[in-house]
């Protein structure tokens, strides 16, 4: 409890600094090193009685001393605010992003599809999950090899995620794997988003190196009032995926009467 006590003061006083600014932080630091090396020294020259020249000196020192030393410590104790925070940073993202796409990883979907539920638990506003999966992409890295198939899962996953809308969230769920959490939206609307996504990836192109083409499979599914869980809707995007590739691959799949196929 103390050690989370201290590591959270420590937090708020390096995100002071940094909200101060450099040179304000110096200036503070100096103002604040003078202050006490004269207040310090005034009590100590008091206390001990001598020439009146010698408490002038002392002041003179007191002020000077810190003066010199202050700023550089100041500057110090910015340099390692700024640091720590780029540091926080980086992790924050590294534990949010996948590494071989740049985009969400599973664990940032989670949570944010966890808070999606809840909210449409309390309100009632729909949301919509869309999962794809490249189609044929063991054959892919078979023939072309596993460098090409990063280059895929990497183009596929970039052009799906330019292709939402900037409140959406695109991941890589795994592998070949990718699912998009579609806040305030209908299954009509999600349905035909699914549709701009399959033929984004249908339409992308590879120069000068194959495979010459690609398509993914979508499976499609809602929030409903019936709900029980996130992951009763997961399981029915999954369900809906492989309903796809049942059927034939670069298509979308919806449960319900809005469902068709995408050639």
């Amino acid at each position: 409890m103390t050690s989370k006590f201290i590591a959270q003061s420590y937090r708020r006083y390096y995100a002071w600094l940094l909200t101060l600014g450099m040179t304000r932080t110096v200036l503070l630091a100096t103002l604040i090193a003078i202050t006490g090396s004269v207040v310090t020294t005034a009590v100590l020259l008091l206390l001990i009685p001598g020439p009146n020249d010698f408490f002038w000196y002392g002041m003179i020192v007191a002020v000077v001393s810190p003066a010199l030393t202050a700023p550089g410590l100041g500057s110090v104790a910015f340099k390692m605010a700024f640091q720590l925070s780029t540091a926080q940073t980086a992790l924050t993202l590294a534990a949010e992003t996948d590494a071989l796409t740049g985009i969400a990883n599973r664990r940032s979907f989670m949570v944010q599809a966890e808070l999606a539920f809840l909210g449409a638990r309390s309100t009632g506003v729909s949301f919509a999950v869309i999962m794809a999966d490249i189609d044929h992409f063991k054959a892919i890295n078979d023939t072309h090899g596993h460098g090409v198939g990063d280059d895929v899962i990497r183009d596929v996953a970039q052009a799906c995620k330019a292709a939402l809308r900037q409140g959406d969230c695109f991941a890589r769920f795994g592998g070949e794997e990718f699912i998009a959490l579609l806040p305030m939206t209908n299954h009509a609307e999600a349905l035909a988003m699914a549709e701009v996504l399959r033929e984004t990836v249908a339409t992308l192109a590879f120069e000068n190196r194959m495979p010459p083409a690609v398509t993914i499979s979508l499976g499609v599914a809602g929030y409903l009032a019936s709900s029980a869980s996130l992951h009763d809707i997961l399981n029915e995007a999954d369900r809906q995926l492989y309903a796809a590739k049942a059927a034939g691959r670069n298509r979308v799949m919806m449960a319900g009467p809005e469902a068709r196929l995408a050639s």
